[in-house]
């Protein structure tokens, strides 16, 4: 070792002459994987095949492993599929609250909305025992409308598995965009509002026939 602290190393020149290998892959299933905030492979060949979405292209790898998905679609315990009823036509709002004291009011809105298109009233209303949805304004409010309530059992999401399922679904779909693009936490809401879009223009085992629209 020199006094500059620096090693001296002997090297022999090569004479080969160096190759530079460049691979073009031309299918998209990754990207369109990624535009539909990383619907399952089944989602996007459902989509094609019953021509429910404009210019979409042939997907032939299905054995794709997306890290991001991986990443971001990590769950502590399975929930159980089956529950004792659902909804036959599957649609999803979301309302984003900045204090929990904004439930009422947007339970409200969301409850005027629903009559309104469906022409039906709310009849029963399942929700865990969040201090928002036991509150005396909230308990009058549904006495008042004569709607009943369900209320889980504590820390015991599986008995609001349908919720729960969808919950899972739009924040696997939220992580796997916000890691797959680096875009900032801060921006998770955007993402989740995206994710609900999406979802209602996907189909799902109750009703595959929906129109992109």
């Amino acid at each position: 070792m020199s006094i500059n602290r620096m090693f001296a190393l002997s090297t022999e020149r090569s004479n080969q002459e160096g190759e530079c290998l460049q691979l073009t892959n031309d299918d998209q299933t990754m990207l369109w994987h990624q535009r539909y905030g990383h619907l399952n492979f089944q989602g996007l060949n459902t989509l094609k095949n019953k021509d429910m979405v404009v210019g979409l292209p042939s997907f032939s790898k299905q054995d794709i492993t997306c890290t991001d998905c991986l990443n971001g679609k990590q769950t502590r315990q399975p929930i159980p599929k089956q529950s004792s009823w659902r909804a036959s036509k599957v649609k999803g709002w979301v309302y984003l609250l900045l204090n929990k004291s904004e439930a009422l009011n947007y339970f409200k809105e969301f409850k005027t909305m629903a009559e309104k298109e469906s022409s039906e009233v709310v009849k029963c209303l399942r929700t865990d025992r969040g201090g928002e949805y036991v509150s005396s304004e909230f308990i009058n409010f549904c006495k008042e409308q004569g709607i009943k309530r369900q209320l889980t059992t504590a820390y015991t999401p599986q008995q609001n598995g349908v919720a729960e399922r969808r919950n899972r679904t739009i924040m696997n779909m939220v992580r796997s965009m916000l890691i797959a693009k680096e875009v900032p936490k801060c921006l998770w809401t955007e993402a989740v509002m995206w994710a609900v879009y999406l979802l209602n223009k996907c189909p799902c085992t109750k009703n595959t026939q929906k129109q992109i629209g």
